[in-house]
């Protein structure tokens, strides 16, 4: 019972701030991107919490419990690094863009409102897979801990993340994403260290469960070995968590519900700072979740499915306290990535995909000017100041009446925007309540979707100016339709591939040369290559020199805090395990 409300009572606590942060949203630019206002604080909560999910929780957590946690910890080093690659090669030149969602960046980067359809399509598949992934752990959680009717739960689960999205928008997103940040942290250290200290202690725990008949070298560096591994040989072991770590480092850098956090930054700083804090603070989170859920094992070997080990400990290991705050946690995490996926798809399809089919937008050429104001009046391609600058004492004549004729136009726009967003919580949701519960499968198989069809993509935005609207779409597409069918064949039709060929490398791969084929015999546009150079260009705003003094003392702080990530794994896994043996 206690476990039943505590679950509830924060679907309710979600329910009100989003209430109440939907009060203050007025426009399409409060909707989608926050005002474009967002603090540190703000930015790395969101980044953290639309990265931990029921997938973190209950498929890593139970892949780690299964035998593989040192395995899991190497491609979280991997994953972890993709926050500052993607700020310093992506992000910052995104926000630059003054787009209101991903999508329209590549629109207008490419001159081209059919590669903005096209990513925006992409966005819709992509994340609702996951979105579905993340909706089926949250189900599964409710069941164990309630017992109460798998529909019904579903139903609660859906309403209370949809209206809340529906509401509030990327400003809700913002404030609950923090606050459930704090919630499965503390819910991840508490729980899981307390799991260590009951094995006894995490230098006695380690040496313990090295010796674990069931689970035999389940602490080495290879993972499980014996009848129940089911990862392969050491080779196979070390490839998928390469091959798996730089895909997922890739998603990290550019996925929309990553790289789109960006878009809500108060300056460039602050998608630097909150890139390097994110970084360090889920490189500490894993290990906790790695070593703890193996640790599980000295508890109960036999949890099945390995999905609910966290949820089982919580209720027969923990005290009862921790265990509510460690369901909680999972809970929390799980409704913040749903929210954030949520509105994503909503925000693509209402922003990228209907304007397309029914009506006309903007051009790269006429962003021009907006997106180049942010570089300074100095700025050759400057052309006036940014609609979007929250700092600026007045507009100026003009610019408040072009505000006062589109007010009526952008109320509209709102409510398009949230009954959009409903629609597509309802097709969520009826693609939910039939899809099999495949929270890990289809978690994965969603996120390496962008991985392989925007990567290459994204970075060559910023850097080349050969790049072409068809090469970009040729480009997009052949990677997205390579690991979608290879995926699907490989999950269920039985097709068998060597590591070496995983259908992520070659979505990878025939991304890279579908670009190059449709870049043959095209001419870049003018207009998009003209808006590629007004990103290159640092905003005034950015040189400040006291913003400049802390970005860098907070990047130094980051680096103390993995190297004494490092100093952990030591002398409480490296040394202790040693020993063992």
């Amino acid at each position: 019972m206690m476990f039943t409300l505590a679950i509830f009572g924060s679907f309710v606590l979600y329910l009100v701030i989003g209430a109440i942060v939907g009060r203050k949203v007025k426009n399409t630019s409060d909707y989608y991107v926050a005002g474009r206002a967002a603090p540190t604080l703000l930015i790395a909560g969101t980044l953290v919490a639309s990265f931990l999910s029921t997938v973190s929780f209950m498929g890593e957590l139970g892949f780690s419990y299964d035998g593989y946690p040192v395995p899991m910890l190497f491609l979280t080093l991997f994953n972890v690094c993709g926050y500052v690659v993607g700020v310093l090669f992506f992000g910052r030149y995104l926000r630059r863009s003054q787009a209101l969602t991903v999508p329209e960046y590549f629109g207008n980067r490419f001159d081209s409102k059919a590669v903005q359809a096209i990513a925006g399509v992409m966005v819709v598949v992509g994340i609702g897979l996951y979105l579905v992934a993340v909706t089926q752990g949250l189900v599964l959680v409710l069941v164990q801990l309630t017992g109460l009717n798998e529909t019904l739960l579903l139903v609660i689960v859906w309403a209370s993340y949809t209206l809340f999205t529906m509401l509030s928008g990327s400003q809700g997103v913002l404030v609950n994403d923090t606050l459930m940040f704090f919630v499965f942290t503390i819910a991840a250290v508490l729980g899981m260290g307390y799991v260590l200290i009951k094995a006894g202690g995490p230098g006695a725990a380690i040496e313990k469960l090295s010796a674990l008949a069931s689970k035999p070298d389940g602490l080495a560096w290879h993972g499980l070995t014996g009848e129940t591994n089911y990862m392969g040989s050491h080779a196979d072991i070390v490839m998928y968590c390469v091959t798996l770590g730089l895909v997922w480092a890739t998603v990290v850098a550019v996925s929309p519900w990553q790289s789109s956090r960006f878009l809500m930054a108060k300056n460039e700083h602050v998608c630097i700072r909150s890139g390097a804090i994110s970084m360090v603070v889920l490189a500490a989170i894993y290990l906790f979740l790695t070593f703890g859920g193996f640790a599980i094992n000295a508890f109960n070997p036999a949890i099945d499915p390995s999905e609910v080990a966290f949820i089982w400990t919580a209720q027969n290991v923990m005290p009862p306290v921790i265990g509510v705050i460690a369901v909680t946690g999972i809970v929390a995490a799980g409704l913040s990535s749903a929210a954030s996926f949520l509105s994503l798809i909503g925000f693509s399809t209402a922003n990228d995909i209907l304007p397309v089919l029914f009506r006309r937008s903007t051009t790269s050429a006429e962003n021009v000017s907006a997106v180049a104001a942010t570089a300074g009046a100095n700025n050759e391609y400057a052309a006036s100041a940014s609609p979007y600058d929250r700092g600026e004492a007045s507009r100026g004549a003009e610019q408040a009446a072009a505000d006062s004729s589109t007010e009526d136009e952008g109320t509209r726009g709102l409510w398009a925007s949230r009954i959009t967003m409903f629609v597509v919580g309802l097709v969520v949701l009826a693609i939910t309540a039939v899809a099999s519960p495949a929270v890990l499968t289809i978690g994965y198989f969603a996120a390496t979707l962008f991985a392989a069809s925007w990567g290459p993509i994204a970075f060559w935005s910023v850097r080349s100016e050969r790049l072409t609207a068809r090469g970009a779409a040729a480009g997009m597409i052949s990677g997205f339709l390579v690991v979608g069918v290879l995926n699907s064949a490989t999950e269920f039709a039985g097709l068998a591939l060597p590591t070496i060929l995983d259908p992520v490398i070659l979505g990878f791969l025939a991304s890279i040369v579908g670009t190059w084929l449709g870049n043959l015999g095209q001419v870049p546009p003018e207009a998009g290559n003209a808006f590629r150079r007004t990103l290159l260009a640092v905003p005034d705003e950015d040189r400040n020199p006291k913003d400049l003094k802390l970005t860098r003392t907070i990047m130094a702080i980051c680096g103390i805090g993995l190297v004494l990530c490092s100093v952990v794994m030591v002398v409480l896994y490296a040394i202790p395990y040693g020993s063992a043996l």
